[in-house]
């Protein structure tokens, strides 16, 4: 992942950013009035690109941030597994058709029920 700008902040990044933007006001970088508005984004940040957004003007100190656990990385799915997604996706796409089949069978709105059935043994099957 090569922008993780979208990854969730904990309560450590904002502390720190806090501080970073205190060194900033102390050092006469940032006026009391941006300072505090600084404060106020950095306390309601969420992802990562709000805290450096507001860094991007100034020098260091920055916040850092330790790389995101396991972004990125992909378990690789074996041919068989592959298979069986296949198999699932059709069975779901399917699933309407069999159960209005099912429906002119049997004249019965139970062969709806079919549906999220086959959904359900579906999911199952590519798990």
């Amino acid at each position: 992942m090569d922008d993780d700008g979208d990854i969730r902040i904990g309560s450590a990044e904002r502390e720190e950013a806090l501080a970073a933007l205190a060194e900033h006001h102390a050092a006469g970088r940032l006026d009391a009035n941006d300072y505090e508005d600084r404060r106020g984004k950095a306390t309601d940040a969420i992802v990562r690109r709000d805290l450096t957004s507001l860094f991007t003007d100034l020098p260091e100190p920055r916040p850092t941030f330790r790389p995101a656990a396991g972004a990125g990385v992909a378990r690789p799915r074996s041919k068989s597994s592959m298979t069986q997604s296949k198999v699932a996706r059709t069975l779901v796409s399917l699933s309407p058709f069999i159960a209005i089949a099912a429906f002119f069978l049997t004249r019965s709105w139970l062969a709806f029920l079919l549906i999220p059935v086959i959904a359900i043994l579906a999911r199952a099957l590519d798990d």
